[in-house]
């Protein structure tokens, strides 16, 4: 019995020390956790429930494929392209203010790059997030508390895709599907008609230039 118990332990440690992504080599940031907080936090009028709906509208109409919601822990995530992945985490900073920090990751050649971009992090997502809740975002004071980052969750049917982002080189765009929409002809029958899928408002940014691809 004692000996199956410690099998079991063994197994166990294993497995959480096993890497998220096997073959996929993760680049962290190269900036402080100071500066980090800087780039990815932000405050916002508005409490945590109605704030955390504007999040997850803001990413959807940014194109992102929302894979993972948490109202309870306050924290969402979305994949973008199979190549882009971010993950808000919103937490209430007051009865009327709320503090929101986004993580993002991009997926290329055998690597896993964390976004660390104020650009990326201030066009690509704060600024349409204050532009749909028509409120002004706010930088987080030094002497606040602000919530961990959150890592984002992948999509249990996206192995495929996952794999397919891996061998794809960093640059490439993976390919887009045409939508259709129905046609009406003059006999009364609809036929489908082919429109071109309209791009998304912004574009994954590559990793820093000082990242090199892993052999």
């Amino acid at each position: 019995m004692m000996r199956n118990m410690l099998m079991l332990a063994v197994v166990a440690s294993l497995a959480a020390c096993a890497p998220p992504n096997p073959g996929i080599v993760f680049l962290p940031s190269k900036k402080s956790a100071v500066e980090l907080r800087a780039v990815q936090t932000r405050v916002i009028p508005g409490d945590a429930d109605s704030v955390m709906r504007d999040v997850i509208a803001t990413l959807h109409d940014l194109g992102y494929r929302i894979t993972k919601a948490e109202p309870g822990a306050g924290t969402v995530s979305g994949t973008r392209q199979t190549a882009l992945s971010m993950a808000v985490v919103v937490q209430p900073r007051s009865p009327r203010e709320s503090v929101v920090r986004a993580n993002a990751f991009i997926l290329s050649f055998r690597q896993e790059a964390q976004v660390d971009s104020p650009e990326f992090f201030t066009q690509n997502f704060f600024n349409p997030l204050g532009a749909l809740t028509q409120r002004t975002l706010a930088a987080l004071p030094d002497d606040a508390t602000a919530p961990e980052p959150v890592r984002p969750a992948a999509e249990r049917n996206a192995a495929k895709e996952r794999r397919a982002a891996a061998q794809t080189p960093a640059g490439s765009q993976p390919p887009t599907q045409e939508p259709t929409t129905p046609q009406t002809t003059s006999t009364g029958s609809t036929t489908p008609k082919t429109q071109a899928a309209s791009a998304p408002s912004t574009a994954p940014i590559t990793p820093p230039a000082t990242r090199t691809n892993t052999p």
